[in-house]
């Protein structure tokens, strides 16, 4: 038996710690002396009781704090695919695909590509996302089941985002697309469990201010373009077309008509309904589109069309408005869509589409019937700087009318302000004189136009100091036959159209001609009727050995609506690089109708030069005769046309041939060879000669002469020296005829027959004669060589 312990205090704590947790009997009554030391009892008591219940509060606290460490140790095991994911979820838009609208609800498919994923599988099973605006919900989306593994980086969504209110959807669409910047608080709960079984589902809030990309580019192609028609439902004109798109992006949708009001500078000018859209997967698609171009309503519609117009036409870059119409005026499209539109502005910028088309107007044959009732040109030497011209034509301009169009438009009035500008500084050096009567444009049909012009005197002016830069144009122009200026200015034009009318009062003209004139060619046309022109004198005014001066009176019946007048000029004419004469006029004034033109022509005599033989025998042998036109210092008075003249040279090839066909000009000499006689028995001929020529005395002196029949087949051959039967030869005296002496004939031994003699007798017979001709003119010897073609010889016994 253990012996009892010495400690009081120890043998009380063990006596406690053998006492049961309850009594088996129950305490003894306590009155109200004994109740302190009962409280003492009860605490001791409860003391007592919670020893053990704090043992197992401490043990579920280690057990909860265990789990909760497992738990952080499972969140931390599964952290790296988390953040994983989170390094290779910058996203990369491939497709979009708008597949339907409604008033409560949009259908669209993604494709997602996450081209930096890891080696890791995330999955999320469930993603419940809201989306705020301005405090007001506007839809939420939910989607389940998305899954990316290392295989697979691309996510395919097809979902359905519900609008809960269209006004605030209707409110974030149009701000978006008004400022392109747009804040919205996106709310989601996203489900971990594809990380972890375990991982919770929890919340993401976060304000997103989204600023959108500036609006790429669009290729359009417009075909099956109809119009314009005069809309008489609407009034105004309408155009349908149907515009092809290249998106620069895989972008499908298909969308509901919309109407747009097409606006510029606050008016309203055209209403579109576009749609519906379809825009396949490729990023291609068509698009119906009809414009309605409104009525003009006042002068300040027409003066924005006019502007429009007016930086059209010089490529200005200008900027149209679109705006939804009235979401009350059509119900094609969803409510939230309309309103969007309605409170929306998208600024269109005329560059911002590529427009092609995919058919051409043939542009030759478009103009017809041009028809040139007068053109005349103007220049003196008292106003060398100031050349004019007037001209009245009209032409027929027919545009095939491949669109059906029918609306009206017509020019009531053109009027140019036009500035000629020198290609080496920019500056303008003469001014175009604005007409007094304008250019007219009448609509005969659609598309078929009759455009009129009648300028009676049409100046070109030049500015003061720039004397030099008119000279070197008009020196380029003539000399070198190239044309290289700029001319800009401005136009004033009344048009009357289906819409009303429209003036612009400055529509601004730009352009730059660089024009080469092709070497013309031979001098041959068929045009009908052609200019006749007859010689009717040839006075001598001067002579001496190497020069014959005359003065030669031209009878012009000019057919042609245009002429000239000019005022002291002359050029050189060249044979086969030999000086044969200088042509010119004091004073030249040509016009429709019969025209009498004085030529003071100074030719130059080469008696003993065989190039001077060949140009009369290839004129006169119906032959092409190239020569050159050339001017030379002090050609005329005119300053910048003696200027230019100095280096023009101008080679040009005349056909002489009259029996060629019909030609421009046609042109008789005076009938120097009345009659030729040929007496058969005495195989001689006489010829009865007129000289035309007065002023000097003409001599006759030597001829030699061979006839051929049919061209090739020679007859004989006559030589005859005048000189023998006086000293200088037989006078020629002026307008008189004069009969040669009888001039013996040679026969050749391929004689053509008595036959064909014969039955000439009393008649004529066609023969070719190739005759060189010595001649004294004055003081000038002249020789030269010709042929006459089927000259009527008669034959007399």
């Amino acid at each position: 038996m253990p012996s009892p312990d010495p400690n009081p205090s120890t043998a009380s704590a063990r006596e406690d710690e053998q006492e049961p947790l309850l009594s088996r009997t129950p305490p003894p009554e306590l009155d109200d002396h004994t109740q302190p030391t009962a409280v003492a009892w009860v605490r001791h008591k409860a003391r007592q009781a919670a020893r053990p219940a704090t043992t197992l509060l401490g043990v579920c606290l280690a057990t909860a704090c265990l789990a909760i460490g497992f738990y952080i140790l499972y969140i931390l095991y599964h952290l790296p695919a988390m953040l994983g994911a989170l390094r290779g979820s910058e996203p990369r838009v491939e497709a979009v695909s708008l597949i339907d609208m409604t008033d409560d609800a949009v259908l669209f498919a993604a494709d997602v590509e996450f081209p930096d994923w890891g080696h890791r599988a995330a999955q999320i099973p469930h993603l419940n996302s809201t989306i705020h605006h301005r405090g007001r919900m506007v839809g939420w989306l939910y989607a389940s089941n998305l899954e990316i593994t290392p295989q697979q980086k691309r996510l395919s969504l097809c979902e359905i985002f519900h609008i809960v209110d269209p006004e605030a959807m209707a409110r974030l669409l149009s701000e978006a697309a008004s400022s392109r910047r747009v804040t919205v608080d996106a709310r989601a709960r996203v489900s971990l469990s594809g990380f972890g079984k375990y991982l919770p589902t929890t919340s993401v809030h976060r304000e997103l201010d989204i600023v959108l990309p500036p609006l790429p580019a669009i290729n359009a192609t417009i075909r099956d373009f109809v119009g314009p028609i005069a809309d008489t439902l609407r009034g105004g004109v309408t155009a349908q077309a149907t515009v092809k798109l290249e998106l620069p992006a895989l972008v499908s949708a298909n969308v509901s008509p919309v109407l747009i009001d097409i606006s510029y500078r606050s008016i309203v000018i055209a209403v579109a309904e576009v749609g519906p859209v379809a825009v396949y997967s490729s990023g291609v698609g068509d698009v119906p589109l009809k414009v309605n171009l409104k009525q003009i309503a006042d002068s300040v519609h027409e003066a924005a069309l006019a502007d429009i117009i007016a930086k059209a036409s010089t490529g200005e870059v200008f900027e149209l408005v679109a705006s939804g119409a009235g979401p009350q005026s059509y119900s094609t499209a969803p409510r939230w869509l309309r309103w969007a539109l309605y409170n929306s502005e998208f600024a269109v910028r005329s560059d911002l589409l590529k427009l092609t088309h995919d058919f051409a107007l043939p542009v030759q044959d478009m103009v017809k019937d041009l028809v040139v009732d007068k053109l005349y040109a103007y220049w003196s030497a008292e106003d060398s700087y100031k050349p004019w011209a007037g001209i009245s034509a009209r032409a027929t301009i027919d545009i095939p009318n491949y669109s059906a169009a029918n609306a009206t438009f017509e020019i009531e009035s053109l009027v140019p302000n036009l500035r000629l500008m020198d290609d080496e500084d920019q500056l303008p050096f003469a001014i175009v004189d604005t007409p007094s009567i304008p250019v007219e444009l009448k609509q005969m049909a659609p598309l078929q136009f009759v455009v009129s012009c009648d300028y009676d005197r049409l100046g070109l002016r030049v500015v003061p100091g720039r004397e030099l830069q008119f000279t070197r144009a008009m020196r380029r122009a003539l000399a070198d036959r190239h044309v290289a200026l700029g001319v800009n200015g401005s136009l004033d034009i009344a048009m009357a159209t289906s819409i009303g009318k429209i003036h612009i009062g400055a529509l601004p003209v730009g352009a730059y001609i660089d024009w080469k004139f092709d070497a013309s060619p031979a001098v041959e046309t068929a045009a009908n009727p052609s200019a006749e022109i007859s010689v009717s004198r040839i006075h001598v005014a001067d002579t001496t050995r190497d020069l014959i001066s005359l003065e030669i009176g031209v009878n012009v019946n000019n057919p042609f609506t245009y002429g000239a007048f000019i005022s002291d000029l002359a050029l050189m004419v060249k044979y086969s690089g030999l000086h044969i004469a200088t042509i010119g006029v004091k004073e030249l004034s040509l016009s429709q109708g019969a025209n009498d033109v004085t030529l003071y022509v100074d030719f130059h005599n080469y008696p003993n030069d065989p190039r001077q033989r060949m140009l009369f025998l290839e004129a006169s042998s119906g032959k092409n005769v190239t020569v050159e036109i050339a001017g030379f210092p002090n050609c005329t008075s005119i300053q910048p046309l003696e200027t230019s003249l100095r280096e023009f040279v101008h080679r040009t090839t005349i056909n002489t041939d009259s029996s060629s066909g019909p030609r421009m000009v046609t042109g008789s000499l005076p009938q120097v060879l009345r009659e030729v006689v040929f007496r058969i028995f005495a195989m001689s001929a006489e010829a009865t000669i007129v000289n035309p020529v007065s002023g000097a005395e003409v001599w006759l002196q030597v001829i030699e002469a061979i006839g051929y029949y049919k061209h090739d087949i020679p007859l004989g051959m006559l030589e005859y020296d005048f000189t023998s039967d006086g000293p200088k030869g037989l006078q020629l005296p002026f307008d008189r005829a004069v009969s040669t002496p009888r001039m013996p004939i040679v026969a050749n031994e391929t004689s053509i027959g008595w036959d064909v003699l014969r039955r000439a007798i009393g008649g004529t017979l066609d023969v070719d004669v190739f005759t060189n001709i010595q001649m004294q003119v004055g003081n000038a010897p002249l020789n030269f060589t010709v042929m006459g073609r089927n000259a009527p010889v008669k034959v007399r016994l």
